[in-house]
């Protein structure tokens, strides 16, 4: 990402979380980041954006942890699906990201309002996803309402342990425990067929079942244009989008690039996507 605009949303996030968004204005930003109002308009419309901006460089961190969690392993080790919660919950944590959603919740601005959307569905279905890795095809029927339990559960529980503990959230203990509650509630769905929401589906799919391999191959060659000003990372970006299609793909040297690019801290959310999108690929690649 580009510095100057790294230091705004730096800049933008500490006021956010410390004063608040709404009473935060643009020009409260500009001091804080030492900028001009024309170096910030550079990068942003709006105030609004600005914070959708800091919302998806986060996002796109979360993502790339868990990939990197992930390389390697099987899709559907129950464990591998906790270490990835962890890093989600320790991240909402650390990011103080429960006072930024709430800033977007209680906004009246239309285009935070779709943002919020947006991103909640695209958690909703990446959650949906791994529960099929994990529980096979048969828990897909149950898989979003057991999304939500996992997203519901977690959020309650985090509220139940500050107001009666004093001590810090132990979240690698939270996120097992979810899973191991999950687990028992799939496999009581798949055998009693018990469900509620029937033939419901998320408003547009981005798992990584829904998008061919050819079709990532594309998205990631179209991308690399967006990569001109970093080429190290345009030329892995650039490879993988031939290499998954060869006839004979190198899995060894695809996960290498993954790896990689899980701890490229310039990725921005739409790469970091397609890269965990690729992972669940990889991963049955022989």
């Amino acid at each position: 990402m580009n510095p100057k605009k790294q230091q705004i949303l730096n800049a933008a996030y500490m006021l956010f979380i410390n004063k608040g968004y709404n009473p935060s204005s643009i020009q409260d930003i500009l001091d804080e980041a030492g900028v001009s109002k024309g170096t910030f308009y550079n990068y942003f419309g709006s105030k609004s954006e600005c914070l959708m901006a800091i919302m998806e460089s986060i996002g796109s961190e979360i993502r790339q942890q868990r990939l990197a969690a992930a390389l390697g392993m099987l899709t559907n080790d129950p464990e591998v699906l906790a270490e990835q919660l962890y890093i989600r919950i320790k991240l909402n944590l650390e990011k103080n990201l429960f006072a930024l959603y709430e800033s977007i919740f209680y906004s009246q601005d239309p285009d935070l309002k779709a943002f919020s959307v947006k991103q909640y569905t695209l958690e909703m279905e990446w959650i949906s996803s791994r529960i099929i890795d994990v529980f096979g095809k048969e828990a897909a029927p149950y898989a979003l309402e057991n999304a939500a339990f996992i997203h519901g559960y977690v959020q309650q529980l985090i509220h139940l342990w500050r107001l009666s503990s004093s001590e810090e959230l132990p979240a690698e203990k939270l996120s097992a425990f979810v899973i191991r509650r999950l687990q028992a509630s799939v496999t009581l769905q798949i055998a009693s067929k018990d469900s509620f929401l029937k033939n419901v589906k998320l408003p547009s799919p981005t798992s990584a079942e829904a998008v061919s391999i050819e079709k990532l191959s594309s998205l990631f060659e179209a991308y690399t244009e967006k990569l001109k000003r970093y080429p190290s990372t345009q030329q892995l970006v650039y490879f993988l989008s031939t290499e998954i299609v060869a006839d004979r793909p190198r899995k060894p040297l695809i996960e290498s690039v993954l790896t990689t690019l899980a701890n490229d801290k310039i990725i921005e959310s739409e790469l970091s996507v397609l890269v965990e999108q690729l992972w669940k690929h990889v991963a049955i690649m022989k």
